[in-house]
């Protein structure tokens, strides 16, 4: 009975391999940032609708006829 170690692993297993580890951590971590932003976007849709307009803005629909 043979075992395989780390010795018997070529080299373009090796590199799929890292790709791969590479790939998973992109992906993590762009849908990670992904649901942060969304959710920082969301709060700030929150705090924009709080906001009470400059009185110069009430006053711009009697100018246009």
């Amino acid at each position: 009975m043979q075992f395989q170690n780390s010795e018997n692993i070529s080299t373009s297993d090796r590199a799929v391999a890292s790709f791969l580890v590479a790939f998973a951590m992109f992906m993590v971590s762009y849908t990670a940032i992904r649901v942060y932003l969304t959710e920082l976007s969301q709060v700030n849709l929150q705090v924009e609708s709080n906001v009470v307009p400059h009185s110069a803005s009430l006053w711009s629909d009697l100018g246009s006829n």
